[in-house]
């Protein structure tokens, strides 16, 4: 297995995860089906899933298209995406106060330094 391949391998783990995770965790009577959640709440904690799943949709289609065939700019979408979705768990504390959540925290930490070194062996141009 080539490190490219390795790192969209990883990539897509990491995508398949996140979409399966929050659709999981997201949809149980504590999150979008809470009673006591306005519905507005409720709206958007589905949006909110639903992004992120469309957003790890397109990690992965972009993986395996662009990335594979070592297009710089399909990469830079791709890490754009990732990183940028990673990027709003940090900093939506900063923003809205009361946000903080330690488990979200933790599960950013960690999908970071993966998403790196996934980003970093499919990079295009690399040797193999």
């Amino acid at each position: 297995m080539t490190t490219r391949i390795a790192g969209l391998v990883l990539l897509t783990a990491l995508g398949a995860f996140v979409a399966i995770s929050g659709v999981v965790v997201d949809f149980t009577p504590t999150h979008v089906y809470n009673p006591t959640w306005p519905p507005h709440a409720r709206f958007h904690g589905y949006l909110s899933i639903a992004r992120t799943v469309l957003i790890m949709a397109a990690v992965v289609v972009l993986a395996w298209g662009p990335v594979r065939a070592g297009d710089g700019f399909g990469w830079a979408v791709l890490a754009l995406l990732l990183l940028g979705w990673i990027a709003i768990w940090f900093i939506a504390p900063l923003v809205v106060p009361g946000t903080e959540d330690r488990a979200a925290s933790i599960f950013a930490a960690v999908l970071a330094p993966l998403s790196l070194i996934g980003l970093w062996l499919s990079r295009p141009g690399s040797r193999r």
